[in-house]
């Protein structure tokens, strides 16, 4: 599909709008009792986002989540 200008949003009942936070790919896999968080190009994102990493390792072993690292307002991260 090939992006095309417009003036207006359509409307009506066939169309639906998010929010797009736009920030980091990243994959974290629970496992081991470890939490490695990584970029998509396999960059290691616990350093960078130990909050994160310590956040995800209340979940089960064998957790995957792959979603974006986003900042939301100034100091803060969050997954999504």
């Amino acid at each position: 599909m090939l992006l095309l200008a417009a003036e207006t949003l359509p409307e009506g009942p066939g169309w639906a709008y998010e929010l797009k936070l736009d920030g980091y790919r990243a994959l974290a896999i629970r496992t081991g009792g470890l939490v490695p968080l990584r970029s998509r190009n396999d960059k290691d994102f616990n350093r960078k986002y130990p909050t994160i990493a310590k956040a995800l390792a209340t979940l089960p072993d064998e957790t995957v989540i792959d979603g974006e690292v986003v900042a939301p307002g100034l100091g803060r991260t969050a997954v999504i």
